[in-house]
């Protein structure tokens, strides 16, 4: 998926070959394209939000839905028990 910048940009080279149009039908298909990519430009915003939203509201240590275990071995397992007194 491209970024929100790359499709923005897209959309304004489709305004500007509208712009340039003399036929009604072809301005008319430059605007729609226009429209679909600041649509798209628009869900791949959303989708970086609610990604950013995901990540922060994990608790440290947690993995993320998808991912496996880290196989690094835990501290607290590693330590030495602590003597007796």
């Amino acid at each position: 998926m491209g970024t929100v910048l790359n499709h923005r940009r897209c959309a304004e080279e489709c305004v500007a070959m509208a712009r340039s149009c003399e036929d009604g039908n072809d301005k008319s298909l430059w605007l729609t394209l226009a429209q679909s990519w600041l649509r798209l430009a628009e869900h791949v915003a959303r989708v970086e939000a609610d990604s950013l939203a995901e990540t922060a509201a994990l608790e440290p240590g947690q993995e993320e839905p998808g991912q496996e275990p880290s196989r690094e071995p835990s501290r607290e397992r590693n330590q030495e028990p602590s003597p007796i007194a």
